[in-house]
């Protein structure tokens, strides 16, 4: 409603969250009500708006998705809400930036500071570090913030492991070792994060420009610290995503060494991208033997690891991820290697994927069973030898294809220059094709020809503002007078191609607003041919009934002529 605020009452020993209406804009019906119930200026109609009365897993589920500053606002709110400020499923996700647990410091150099407060860190540790279950480290300058809290984080989880083993510890300072009891140190904390996600700022530009980047790795202390909280955290965690932390060779090689040694048989999911500058094989990733994703960018892919990943059983999806900060010039590896790696695993698939990025194309690895290629670009475009390549190489592998995201280039009206051709050939030589993701340029015909011509395509994610009333693609040998017509028709208007590609798929289809599309996700790890559809195949598929067709008219037949034989047809009906 607008231009109602939540204020509180006071009603006996309890606060309560009411509606205050302050009028607002709306249609003539609503402000004429409005004026004919309109109390004398300076009095306020409270509604209560019974906030309070919602149930603990609807409020967790609200508090989850607010910042920690609007958790601290409606906590004050009323006595509910502050109760409902401590659940375990509100502090599940913990995300640390450089504005978290920090205050303010005077600096005679730099100036005002904003560093870690450890007494309010510990404290925050101390409430809720028992309900972490996810710990999201988002790209953070501030190196010296960043090490105090790995260094304070594994501290805890340390006297956890310690604690949960039943072990003790020496005092080294002593010349006789003397046994002291940890019980009681480290109070659960950390003691459930099950998933952590490390991304760090290699590109310390103040600006997006390429002429104005300063990349570099980490290293030092921090990558220490980091992976000391790696090995303290190793028993528990099952999902590791690790992100552009450019690494020399020898901190690469010894990066995983705390997470193998103690939860090599946890871990579910693995991401490590752009871990190292240089190629260099993360033979680490091949020991988790329960592995069910991994994602890696081309330069940590070897053949010593290929053969470790052919004798993983559970591995099903291997993600290869380029961004812009990925090595150019990178080598494919052998396609003998990939087919002993298909032969060991046949369960295994691969996903190659191009990330923000201006120009460039994804490294082929031939030989691979390599399922969906996904550009996720606004400035690449479908070009004549990407599609080919694919087709070359994954003609009968090839299930999921297209660009994400919302073009940021120019494509001609032409059709010979668009990407229908291009998408129409891709259809027919790649019949295992079920995902299309289609955001360029295209004619309303090639939208019912990419939908008929697909034979097992069951999603076709198409953008409605880069679609053209338009039926311009030549017309085919094999294609009958009667199809060629319906192809017309169907292709007059948006409503009736919607439904024609609606009545091939089996299901209710419409093409995406901007907004739908750019919010769009491609699944890529559950195919739908385990689903038994009600799609028509393009072997059955009948096209409606045309339009009816007026009579020829012989105007060489006298007019009186023509009456008289229609009035004589009309007695004999």
């Amino acid at each position: 409603m607008d231009g109602s605020v939540t204020v509180t009452e006071t009603i006996g020993n309890e606060q309560k969250p009411y509606l205050v209406l302050n009028g607002g804009s709306g249609n003539k019906k609503a402000r004429k009500k409005k004026a004919q119930a309109r109390k004398p200026p300076g009095e306020k109609v409270l509604i209560e708006s019974h906030w309070e009365e919602l149930p603990d897993l609807i409020i967790e589920r609200i508090f989850s998705y607010l910042s920690i500053r609007d958790r601290y606002h409606a906590s004050i709110v009323c006595r509910r809400w502050n109760d409902a400020f401590y659940l375990p499923y509100v502090w599940s996700n913990f995300v640390m930036n450089d504005m978290t647990l920090v205050r303010r410091k005077f600096n005679y150099y730099m100036g005002w500071q904003h560093v870690l407060d450890h007494m309010r860190t510990q404290n925050c540790l101390a409430t809720i570090g028992r309900c972490i279950k996810t710990l999201v480290f988002e790209p953070m300058f501030s190196f010296h913030n960043l090490y105090e809290f790995m260094v304070m984080l594994c501290y805890y989880a340390e006297r956890n492991k310690q604690e949960k083993a039943g072990k003790v510890i020496y005092h080294k300072g002593n010349i006789v070792p003397v046994l002291v009891e940890v019980r009681g140190g480290g109070q659960g904390i950390g003691s459930r994060i099950s998933t952590l996600r490390f991304t760090f700022p290699c590109n310390m530009a103040a600006t997006a420009r390429e002429e104005d980047e300063y990349v570099f790795g980490t290293g030092g202390k921090l990558l220490e610290s980091f992976k000391r909280l790696m090995g303290g955290l190793g028993a528990t965690l099952k999902h590791l995503q690790l992100e552009d932390l450019l690494l020399e060779r020898y901190e690469a090689l010894t990066l995983l060494d705390e997470v193998c040694f103690s939860g090599c048989e946890k871990l579910r999911t693995l991401t490590l991208i752009n871990v190292t500058k240089i190629p260099c094989q993360m033979l680490h990733a091949g020991v988790f033997v329960n592995l069910r994703v991994l994602t890696l960018s081309p330069q940590s892919l070897g053949v010593d690891l290929l053969v470790l990943l052919g004798d993983c059983p559970h591995l099903h999806h291997l993600h290869v991820v380029q961004n812009r900060y990925t090595p150019d010039n990178l080598s494919t590896l052998p396609w003998k290697a990939w087919r002993a790696c298909r032969w060991d695993n046949p369960a295994l698939n691969v996903h190659l994927q191009l990330e923000n990025v201006r120009s460039g194309e994804v490294v082929w690895q031939i030989g691979a069973p390599v399922r969906s290629i996904l550009y996720k670009s606004s400035h690449l475009k479908v070009n004549s030898s990407s599609i080919l390549t694919a087709i070359d190489q994954y003609r009968a592998d090839l299930q999921v294809y297209g660009h994400v995201g919302l073009p940021r280039f120019h494509r001609t009206k032409s059709y010979s220059e668009r990407a229908d051709p291009l998408l129409l050939h891709l259809c027919r030589q790649c019949p295992n094709l079920h995902t299309l993701v289609v955001r360029e340029r295209i004619s309303t015909a090639t939208v019912l020809l990419l939908a008929h011509t697909g034979q097992n395509l069951r999603f076709m994610h198409v953008r409605r503002n880069a679609v053209v009333l338009r039926c311009d693609c030549p017309r085919a040998i094999d294609w009958s007078d009667t199809f060629y017509r319906w192809l017309k028709t169907a292709s007059r208007s948006y409503a009736a191609t919607e439904r024609e590609v609606s009545q091939i798929l089996g299901y209710q289809w419409a093409m995406l607003s901007d907004r739908q599309f750019k919010l769009m996700t491609v699944e890529l790890h559950e195919s739908p041919f385990n689903v038994h559809t009600t799609r028509a195949s393009y072997h059955t598929y009948v096209p409606p009934p045309l339009l009816p067709v007026a009579e020829k008219v012989d105007h060489t037949v006298p007019m009186q002529q023509r009456r008289r034989k229609k009035e004589k047809m009309t007695k004999v009906k």
